[in-house]
């Protein structure tokens, strides 16, 4: 057994991990939220406007839906 082997098997660990020459594991800067901006709930009015937009929508397709039906009953009455 040569004096090598004995230094690979008593830290054997730490030289088993450095597998590839450079750092591989990405930046180190941990500094969080850096350029990125941040969500801010709207405002409560914004979210009514938005909801009342909505039902606007919704009521308009269902008097569209229940003109049709209207219009297809007259038509197949006749």
């Amino acid at each position: 057994m040569t004096s090598g082997d004995r230094q690979r098997s008593r830290d054997g660990a730490p030289k088993r991990a450095m597998l590839t020459s450079g750092d591989h594991s990405g930046p180190k800067d941990k500094r969080k939220g850096k350029g990125k901006t941040r969500f801010v709930n709207p405002p409560r009015h914004h979210k009514q406007a938005a909801a009342k937009r909505e039902w606007k929508k919704l009521f308009a397709r269902l008097e569209e839906i229940k003109n049709r039906e209207a219009k297809r009953q007259q038509g197949s009455s006749r």
